[in-house]
C-alpha cells in the first residue's frame, strides 16, 4: 500500500502546528510563572505583552529606561492593565524624562487600586510636595495594613515627619490602627534620631483626647527606652498608665498590660536558672557557676539621693556573710542615657548592705538589672528610697 505524498504533507503540518501550540503554550506558562520567578524571564521573547515584560519594564527602569518604556508599552496594550505595569510605565518615564506620561500613568495606577507599592510610594510623595498630609497619612496607613516593603513604609515615615503638619495627620490615624502603631515602633527601632518626631505623634494622639490603650504606647515606650531616649520614652508613655507599680521598685505582681509594660520587672528565660515569685519577693536559684542575670527594669527616679535596700530570708535587713550555698546578689544600675560610657553608671557592686547613690538631673529614666551567683536566694525583696 502506498502512502500517498498529500497525506506526508497533511501529516507534517499536523505535527508541524502541534508543536507550534505546544511552544506557545509552553512560552505563556513561562511568562505566568516569571511572575513570581524572573529567572524565567530570560526565556520568554520581548514584547510578549505579559508579566516577563512587565518585570522587565520595572528591572530596566533606572538603568534603561527606553527599553523598560518598550516593555511596559507591551504589556499596556493587553487588558485589562495592572496598576503595578502602569507603576513601572511611570517610573521608566519619569527616569526617561517624560514627565507628562509618567504623570498619567501614574493617575491610571492610583484608580486601579493601592495594593502596588511603587503606586503607593508615589502618591505618598506627591501628597507630601502638596502638602496634603491627610491623604499622605491614609497611604502611609495603607502600606502598613497591607504588610509591605519596610524601606518603602520608613522612608515615606522619614518625610512625614519632618512636618508638623505629617506629625498631626498620623496622630490622628493612630487610635484607628495597630499596624501604624508597630510601622513608627519598628522604624524608630531602625533610625532612632527620629524618637522625638515618633514622640511628638504619639503625645498629639494622646492630648487629642482619644485616650488610646496603654497597650498602644507600650511598643514605642519600649524601643524608645531601649534606644536610651528615656526623656521621649516617658513623654510617650501617658501618666495614667504609669500607676504606682511603674513608681515603686518592689517585685509587685504584673500589670494589668503584663510583659507589654515598658516599667515593669522582665525575669529572662535562663537555662540553669529559676524564679518563683511570692507576695512582693522572688525566690531565685541559679545552678549555673557563672553569675546570671535574673531580673531587670527601667525605673523612673527623680534627680536626687536614693538609697537602694535588699531583704532576703537568708539573712533578714541585710544580706552579708552568707553561708555556703546561698547566692550573692550584684546591683547594677545605668542612667539611660545616649552615651553608654562609665559615667553612666550609678551602681556596680554586689549587695552587702544599703547602697545610696545619686541620680543626676540628666538621667531620667534609669536601668536596674539584677544578677546572681550560684546558689539561692530566697524570698527576696527590693526598695528604693
Amino acid at each position: 500500500m502506498k502512502i500517498k505524498r498529500r497525506q506526508v504533507t497533511g501529516w507534517f503540518l499536523r505535527v508541524a502546528a502541534f508543536l507550534m501550540l505546544a511552544a506557545l503554550a509552553t512560552v505563556f506558562q513561562l511568562d505566568r510563572h516569571s511572575r513570581t520567578r524572573l529567572t524565567l524571564m530570560a526565556y520568554v521573547p520581548p514584547n510578549l505583552g505579559g508579566f516577563a515584560d512587565a518585570n522587565a519594564a520595572r528591572l530596566l527602569a533606572v538603568p534603561a529606561p527606553d527599553l523598560a518604556v518598550a516593555r511596559a508599552e507591551s504589556s499596556l496594550r493587553h487588558r485589562p492593565i495592572d496598576a503595578s505595569t502602569l507603576s513601572s510605565f511611570a517610573l521608566a518615564a519619569v527616569e526617561g524624562d517624560d514627565v507628562e506620561r509618567a504623570g498619567r500613568a501614574l493617575s491610571l495606577a492610583a484608580q486601579r487600586g493601592w495594593r502596588d507599592t511603587y503606586t503607593q510610594v508615589m502618591v505618598v510623595g506627591s501628597a507630601i510636595g502638596a502638602e496634603n498630609w491627610e491623604i499622605a497619612a491614609q497611604r502611609i496607613d495603607a502600606l502598613t495594613r497591607l504588610r509591605r516593603e519596610q524601606e518603602a513604609i520608613f522612608g515615606s515615615l522619614s518625610l512625614m515627619l519632618q512636618s508638623e503638619g505629617g506629625r498631626k495627620a498620623l496622630a490622628d490615624r493612630l487610635a484607628e490602627s495597630y499596624p501604624l502603631v508597630y510601622a513608627l515602633a519598628d522604624f524608630i527601632g531602625a533610625y532612632p534620631d527620629y524618637g522625638e518626631e515618633v514622640a511628638q505623634v504619639f503625645v498629639m494622639s494622646e492630648n487629642k483626647g482619644d485616650a488610646m490603650d496603654c497597650s498602644r504606647f507600650s511598643r514605642v515606650t519600649r524601643t524608645l527606652l531601649a534606644r536610651n531616649k528615656g526623656s521621649a520614652a516617658l513623654s510617650v508613655w501617658p501618666d495614667r498608665c504609669l500607676g504606682e507599680a511603674g513608681r515603686d521598685a518592689a517585685f509587685a505582681p504584673t500589670s494589668g498590660l503584663g510583659e507589654e509594660d515598658p516599667f515593669a520587672w522582665s525575669f529572662p528565660s535562663v537555662p540553669g536558672l529559676s524564679v518563683r515569685h511570692g507576695e512582693g519577693t522572688v525566690t531565685v536559684r541559679n545552678r549555673d557557676p557563672l553569675r546570671r542575670q535574673f531580673a531587670y527594669r527601667y525605673l523612673t527616679l527623680e534627680a536626687g539621693q536614693h538609697r537602694l535596700r535588699l531583704r532576703s530570708d537568708t539573712s533578714p535587713g541585710v544580706m552579708s556573710g552568707m553561708a555556703s550555698g546561698n547566692a550573692l546578689v550584684q546591683v547594677s544600675m545605668r542612667c539611660d542615657r545616649t552615651s553608654r560610657g562609665a559615667a553612666n553608671s550609678l551602681i556596680a557592686q554586689d549587695y552587702d548592705a544599703e547602697i545610696s547613690f545619686d541620680v543626676p538631673e540628666d538621667c531620667p529614666t534609669q536601668f536596674l538589672a539584677l544578677s546572681t551567683s550560684k546558689g539561692t536566694v530566697t524570698d527576696l525583696a527590693i526598695a528604693i528610697d
